[in-house]
């Protein structure tokens, strides 16, 4: 089938975010036989004006998206993050190519109303809503018209290449690409008390410290660098949220530290990720891996075998088209498949 796939692949950042989310699953659908027609909503939306503002392009955007589902004629329209469209312009498409079913995603967490928003307004036009949270949150986005599903952080092994367990000698024992956390958060304060146990010769903490954040090819050699990766993620707590380096770290073959609060371990088995219950336990464990190195890569190599089996960009898009076309489940997925509905 023909999928016009609308999300934002980042024209702008020229490659840097090669391994963004939004482009493994265009690969899954692709894998799977699918024609896929990349519309970058947001790139589109600069390029349609003099000056490359995005704010005054959204209005020829969402025309050119318009014209595009008129010319290209999808039997499927997925919708990922893509703020700039309107729930109207999803109305003209509908009427404009009858036939067509409009599945949207989110990977971003639900604690955050501005996220909640997003999802909302895309909600009423969509046949079939996938939300990297699971949960009974899901059922304030239902409608008669539409399901809501959780769906997972997805992996894909042409663009998570690195196997750092294979890395017999890695510069940094445990690596955290954190990003910019307050120094009150949570993550700010764990990410305090492992550097000052373990010290930053060994430990690599993006955001803090001086160490900034990291993109493009440098930050996937910097995963291959390591052997052990900290998935502690902002606003940590909702069933199964994490944000995407979770499947970043695993996928690429680090060992992944995870806090159980986040009920992974009902997927993922106890050699597969290194779980712990809190703080004070992290700490221990990280200390443990540190001298016990061929455990830490057997994890590794065993979480990575896994994420890839289960998490795949062509099991994930798959079932988006079943759920979202209301056809029967073909596989044994290892998630989550309740259909949140009014």
């Amino acid at each position: 089938m023909r999928v016009l796939y609308v999300g934002n692949f980042n024209e702008k950042s020229n490659g840097a975010r090669f391994y963004d989310s939004n482009r493994k699953l265009a690969n899954g659908f692709i894998r799977n036989g699918h024609q896929i027609y990349q519309f970058s909503d947001r790139d589109i939306a600069r390029a349609s004006t003099w000056f490359g503002s995005r704010k005054f392009g959204i209005v020829p955007a969402n025309f050119r998206l318009l014209e595009t589902a008129k010319n290209f004629w999808p039997d499927l329209l997925v919708i990922g993050h893509a703020d700039p469209i309107f729930a109207t312009t999803l109305k003209q498409i509908r009427k404009a190519v009858p036939h067509i079913k409009i599945a949207t995603y989110n990977f971003d967490a639900l604690w955050h109303p501005d996220n909640v928003n997003r999802i909302t307004a895309h909600a009423d036009e969509s046949d079939a809503i996938f939300i990297t949270t699971a949960g009974d949150q899901l059922n304030q986005f239902a409608r008669k018209n539409n399901v809501v599903s959780y769906f997972p952080n997805l992996v894909d092994k042409s663009i998570d290449t690195v196997r750092a367990f294979e890395n017999d000698d890695p510069q940094f024992r445990l690596f955290y690409g954190m990003g910019n956390a307050l120094p009150e958060s949570e993550r700010f304060n764990i990410a305090s008390r492992i550097l000052d146990r373990f010290g930053d010769e060994v430990i690599e903490i993006l955001g803090m410290r001086g160490k900034i954040p990291l993109a493009s090819i440098v930050y996937q050699r910097h995963l291959g660098n390591a052997r052990m990766g900290l998935n502690l993620s902002q606003g940590e707590g909702d069933p199964l949220y994490s944000s995407d380096r979770m499947a970043q770290y695993i996928g690429n073959g680090l060992m992944t530290f995870i806090h159980r609060r986040t009920g992974y371990d009902r997927i993922f088995k106890e050699d597969e990720l290194a779980f712990y219950d809190d703080f004070d336990q992290l700490l221990e464990r990280i200390a443990y891996f540190n001298e016990h190195d061929d455990e830490a890569r057997t994890i590794a190599k065993n979480g990575w075998k896994r994420i890839h089996e289960i998490f795949n960009e062509q099991l994930v898009a798959k079932y988006i088209t079943e759920v979202t076309f209301r056809l029967e489940l073909s596989e044994d997925y290892q998630w989550p498949i309740v259909l949140h509905r009014i």
